[in-house]
């Protein structure tokens, strides 16, 4: 939420509270018992899309983060067995292909880590029996293969969850509009009705009403008396 999202929702609250201290102003009043309990649902529903608003990617990235590390502790063991048999039977060839380090691994971009790892693998099936010489068993080369497709799967999830947030994002400026139109054009319109009667009453009202910039300046905000009123 932003800041002006949340100011209004503290005022929606704080009118909520107003009429749950004052419940003898809804007696005989259906129109505005009704418009009180609307304003209940608009709070409940903003609350709602901040929420899903908030449920981001953090925890897949993190999780994303983790798998990406054990990726390339995967390649490194199977790396270094190659490049132990490369040398072992002098072979350039397997030399040359195990010669990637920890720091390159961690600066490809995804695509290119996935198929590194996929080269890996297929070359630690190949040499698998003389892998084994080297402390490198088949766990540890079907390992690269079953991180590789974790890691590759997760992007889409990630993704799915951004585009959640983003539309709620757009549904909570909708719902920002709709509530302050109703705070607006419903409720302070049914409480004019007690300004001259029940003057104290209307002063506290408008107090509740008030939407205080909490981030910004402390002290100032808008009355239903103020240019809210205004159409």
């Amino acid at each position: 939420m932003n800041r002006n999202q949340i100011n209004l929702l503290n005022a929606m609250k704080s009118v909520d509270q107003f009429f749950t201290e004052n419940p003898k102003l809804l007696e005989e009043k259906p129109s505005l018992k009704a418009a009180v309990a609307q304003n209940k649902v608009l709070i409940s529903e903003m609350e709602a899309l901040s929420k899903a608003q908030k449920t981001t990617a953090k925890s897949d990235v993190a999780l994303k983060g983790e798998t990406r590390t054990t990726l390339v502790k995967a390649n490194l063991k199977v790396l270094a067995g190659v490049k132990a048999v490369g040398i072992a039977t002098n072979d350039t060839r397997l030399k040359m292909a195990a010669d990637i380090t920890k720091s390159e691994l961690n600066k490809m971009r995804d695509n290119n880590l996935i198929e590194e790892s996929q080269t890996t693998y297929e070359l630690g099936l190949s040499l698998a029996p003389k892998l084994v010489e080297w402390d490198v068993l088949t766990p540890d080369i079907e390992a690269v293969n079953t991180n590789s497709a974790t890691y590759d799967a997760m992007d889409p999830a990630i993704k799915n969850i951004k585009a959640r947030s983003s539309q709620a994002t757009d549904d909570l400026k909708d719902k920002s509009k709709e509530s302050s139109a109703f705070l607006r054009d419903t409720l302070d319109e049914m409480m004019v009705t007690i300004k001259t009667s029940q003057p104290v009453l209307y002063a506290q009202y408008q107090k509740a009403r008030a939407i205080i910039n909490i981030h910004g300046e402390h002290g100032k905000g808008t009355t239903p008396d103020d240019s809210t009123t205004k159409k």
